[in-house]
């Protein structure tokens, strides 16, 4: 059973025993709105990166990301890559390299491997805490969070879960109807490194 299959199959197994209110959405922009299902992976220190530079084949490098979110290369030294997609870091380097040193380059950065990310999975579910989330893309959904936490507690009001990120050295709450996103209204949502997603209570 792939994890697809595992986090459906324990997500709507909780779904049946979650009490679920009728109270209207609060007026929280919804998560959906502001990051879609399936957002470019960014890079995150700690990640390992594998970059290639065409035609100089003598400066390709497999290096490390700082905790600080910055590589050393030749050429260039420090350079900042963390927050970056794989294509916004590849069109920095090139344009670095082209400014000084090389004629047309052309560079490819590949993850060769990333981050442990973590999350918080707090309230209604059935293991709350702390989670290393590790997959072969470096992506984990709402879903497959909450499955890893045991699914929703039988108290739980799936409609109504916060997720409490960082952006731009800020923090913003935004809500998630996981109930639209198991039955195919909404499409689930990939979460970011030390994101806290809480789920709530039901009221009766």
């Amino acid at each position: 059973m792939n994890r697809w299959a595992a986090a459906f199959g324990l997500i709507c197994l909780s779904l049946l025993c979650a009490c679920a209110t009728g109270l209207s959405p609060l007026s929280e922009p919804a998560l959906e709105d502001v990051a879609p299902e399936k957002q470019d992976y960014r890079i995150n220190p700690k990640d390992i990166l594998e970059i290639k530079i065409y035609p100089d084949e003598e400066l390709n490098r497999e290096v490390a990301v700082s905790p600080r979110g910055t590589v050393n290369f030749p050429l260039l030294g420090e350079i900042q890559v963390a927050g970056l997609t794989v294509t916004s870091a590849e069109k920095k380097m090139t344009a670095l390299l082209e400014k000084d040193y090389l004629v047309y380059p052309q560079v490819h950065i590949r993850v060769q491997q990333f981050h442990t990310m973590t999350v918080s999975i707090l309230g209604e579910v059935n293991r709350p805490g702390p989670y290393n989330l590790e997959s072969e893309d470096g992506e984990t959904t709402l879903l497959e969070a909450i499955a890893m936490a045991g699914g929703f507690s039988n108290i739980a009001n799936i409609k109504k879960i916060k997720i409490i990120r960082i952006e731009g050295g800020q923090k913003k709450s935004y809500r998630v109807n996981a109930e639209d996103i198991i039955h195919g209204k909404k499409s689930d949502v990939t979460l970011q490194a030390n994101d806290i997603v809480v789920v709530e209570q039901s009221w009766f």
